[in-house]
């Protein structure tokens, strides 16, 4: 009877490690479910020259199995959902590199019929969407000249991929953060590029006030990025790194500044703090006392002997 009493304990304790081991497990996978998509931060309002190729970003975070919809206010059809087209005209298309929060919508040789307010939303029961505003203008009357003359030209001078990485190398405490990363292609602009520090890749995020911007422009063949920090802090101080797809590598150093210890410590390096220097002016004044005492009887005696010599005959 007592084999048979442990035999049922030993099925009870596995009874119930399996029912803990079974809560905890659907916890864990209903708290991925309750992990909401949350849009990063991106231009609202955008304009581009009527040829150009429009970049419209929108970033997402948390997607898990949900999908991105693009469609233009005006119309009542969808352009896109994830990376699958059904405007077939060759114009649309979405930009998704892997592992990349963006479906950033992309509209080559732009026209004026394109304009108007776009939607990107993701596929949820309640609606979660933003608007951007894309403006299509005209180029300026020498822009086309000058578009040809540069497409001539920079087809004969690019030969391989080229980067420039620009922006302050100080910044006091506080300031934003802001650097230009201009990646340029062969035949046609990067597909994308990343930002990193120390390692890590940087992402945009509401909460650390971090905005990446990305423009795309055909006609040069090139993708700006900018990466803004909007409040610089002693943590950011170091070198960040911008990599192309095409694996082209820049670097740049940002030191930033405590201002107000900088500015002690130039008080101090000057004339020290002002009771250190109302000290060494009372100790000065001291010093010419003490002198004043020391040689009174010889100034004395000095102003007798001048007033004698004027009564002496001569």
């Amino acid at each position: 009877m007592d084999g048979l009493q442990f035999i049922n304990g030993v099925v009870f304790l596995v009874l119930l490690l399996s029912s803990l081991l079974a809560k905890a497990q659907f916890r864990g996978f209903h708290g991925s479910l309750n992990r909401h998509p949350t849009f990063n931060p991106t231009r609202h309002n955008v304009t581009y020259y009527v040829g150009e190729t429009a970049l419209l970003e929108c970033s997402v975070e948390n997607l898990g199995t949900k999908e991105i919809i693009w469609k233009n206010r005006n119309q009542k059809h969808v352009i896109t959902v994830g990376s699958f087209v059904f405007v077939g005209n060759g114009a649309y298309s979405v930009s998704h590199p892997d592992n990349s929060p963006h479906y950033d919508l992309v509209i080559k040789n732009v026209q004026k019929h394109h304009a108007g307010v776009y939607e990107c939303q993701v596929s949820t029961r309640e609606e979660m969407s933003i608007n951007i505003q894309l403006n299509v203008i005209d180029p300026p009357k020498d822009k086309e000249i000058s578009s040809v003359f540069s497409l001539i030209t920079a087809s004969a001078a690019v030969s391989r991929p080229a980067m420039t990485l620009s922006g302050a190398e100080f910044v006091d405490q506080g300031e934003a953060i802001r650097l230009s990363c201009n990646a340029t292609g062969v035949r046609h602009a990067p597909e994308d590029v990343d930002w990193f520090f120390k390692g890590h890749k940087i992402q945009s995020s509401v909460q650390e006030e971090i905005i990446i911007t990305k423009f795309h422009s055909s006609e040069t063949r090139t993708l700006l990025s900018t990466l803004e920090i909007e409040r610089s802090k002693m943590e950011h101080s170091g070198i960040y790194i911008c990599r192309s797809t095409d694996l082209t590598i820049k670097s740049h150093n940002v030191q930033v500044i405590n201002a107000s210890k900088n500015s002690e410590r130039a008080v101090k390096d000057v004339g020290g703090t002002s009771e250190d220097r109302t000290g060494r002016q009372a100790e000065q004044k001291d010093n010419h006392c003490s002198l004043l005492t020391t040689h009174f009887p010889t100034l004395v005696l000095l102003s007798t002997l001048s007033s004698l010599l004027i009564y002496l005959p001569r």
